[in-house]
């Protein structure tokens, strides 16, 4: 039997809390700080905004990368941008919302004669795209610094899809990161494959010539990057929390047991990460919280006949006891590991194959998925209850865990700045009204968890 489960409700210390009611302030005083709120939050969202547009620029708000990379920005563009009756007639033909000339404006460097060129599109939430960062910058330099006096300069653009999503749309951009190339005087695209992309294709695509390397200590090209990545054997497809991407060719039985292990792992060596005096430091009163919804929503959505289930409910019946100390809670894990995960020490060949990390990130992404099918399948336990899970709950509850528990800080910090703002517009997409949501609406969470996934 499912139990519902109750997001006001978990339990402490073996009760439920529930929220004492609070008299009504007086009708003025609560008209008066709506006023206040409204004026306040206007203000704040548009500061909001800015700074978030801001943040998903992965070239311009970098120095280094800003010295090379012409990132697109609306506020930056030529005058001649604004101008052409021919972008205005594509604009209009494009889908979405109205036309609005200084939104649907065609970039200048798609416009012909602004010489030989390079054009990634991306988003900056993709974890392909961060990691492909590095290399285009120094292919960049490398092109630039072998070019013979007689040849003109290649300029690098790069155009963030969210930001800039109408430019995107316009050139049929449908995955990340999408690079194309132009020569000088032409508007036809010629698709680049970002893992064979070197200096002498590039070259030879946008029509220019280049000096022949000259290589000195350490690999280093004259003139060009140290840095600069020798072959594609150090460029491999990751998502966004670090995992490699040959998952799909996994068996049910190993999605499930890779992520069993991930759960385990994370149990082991996540929640007790930090340290205070040469120990593990005790969770605080946020993360205690975070840790019991996270096991409550594992309960609740988790196929109810997975083995799992069986760490899961000890856990929650004695979640005070657990979350009391490290010491507790490895005694926990290890009193069930060799049940849960079958005996099996590693992940699949296919989720990790030799790198435990990427096996772990897969791992984790496998119990997210099965996370947001279960959601789907098990919404109907309460339906027509009150206060009951809802979506932005467990998308809540899947990004504080995350926030505070995932073992990785740089996957970390890109899963929680692309959630905090409104990554693949999950802010409209998980809003459901309160009292009896549409069956449609319970698959957004799966639907958005894959685009995530997939944007890389």
């Amino acid at each position: 039997m499912i139990v519902p489960f109750d997001k006001h409700h978990y339990r402490v210390r073996g009760r439920r809390r529930h929220h004492r009611p609070r008299p009504s302030p007086p009708f003025f005083l609560f008209h008066f700080l709506l006023l206040f709120l409204l004026s306040t939050f206007t203000i704040e969202q548009t500061q909001s905004r800015e700074a978030d547009d801001r943040s998903r620029l992965l070239y311009a708000d970098d120095p280094v990368a800003a010295a090379v990379i012409l990132e697109y920005q609306l506020h930056n563009a030529p005058s001649k941008d604004y101008s052409g009756d021919e972008q205005k007639r594509a604009a209009k033909e494009q889908p979405g919302s109205e036309y609005d000339e200084e939104r649907h404006i065609k970039p200048y460097f798609l416009l012909p004669d602004n010489g030989p060129r390079v054009v990634q599109y991306y988003s900056p939430w993709c974890g392909h795209c961060q990691f492909f960062k590095s290399k285009y910058i120094s292919l960049a330099k490398e092109i630039n610094a072998r070019l013979p006096d007689d040849q003109p300069e290649v300029n690098f653009h790069a155009v963030s899809c969210s930001v800039y999503h109408w430019v995107c749309l316009q050139n049929d951009v449908k995955g990340f990161p999408k690079i194309v190339a132009f020569q000088g005087d032409s508007t036809i695209p010629t698709i680049l494959n970002e893992k064979f992309m070197t200096a002498e294709s590039i070259a030879q695509t946008v029509g220019v010539q280049l000096n022949a390397p000259v290589v000195m200590g350490n690999n280093a090209i004259r003139g060009g990057e140290s840095e600069y990545i020798d072959g594609n054997a150090a460029l491999h497809a990751v998502d966004i929390l670090g995992a490699t991407l040959n998952g799909l060719r996994r068996t049910r039985d190993a999605v499930y047991m890779d992520a069993a292990l991930s759960f385990t792992h994370a149990l082991k060596t996540g929640v007790f990460s930090k340290q205070m005096y040469g120990q593990a430091a005790p969770l605080d009163s946020f993360q205690r919280e975070v840790f019991s919804d996270w096991i409550d929503l594992l309960y609740w959505s988790l196929p109810p006949t997975w083995i799992l289930h069986t760490l899961i409910n000890d856990i929650r019946n004695n979640i005070d006891s657990v979350m009391f100390s490290e010491e507790n809670l490895l005694f926990m894990v290890e009193k069930h590991h060799d049940v849960v995960n079958g005996g099996n020490v590693r992940w699949s060949e296919q989720c990790g194959k030799s790198d435990d990390r990427a096996g772990y990130s897969c791992g984790i992404w496998s119990l997210l998925h099965i996370i947001s099918i279960g959601v789907i399948e098990r919404h109907r336990a309460v339906l027509g209850a009150q206060d009951m899970v809802s979506l932005n709950f467990v998308a809540d509850t899947v990004r504080n865990y995350i926030e505070q528990f995932f073992d990785c800080e740089q996957c970390t910090e890109y899963f929680v700045e692309m959630f905090d703002g409104c990554g693949f517009d999950h802010c409209r997409r998980f809003k459901q009204p309160g009292k009896l949501p549409s069956p449609e609406s319970w698959e957004e969470f799966a639907l958005w968890l894959w685009e995530v996934h997939n944007d890389v």
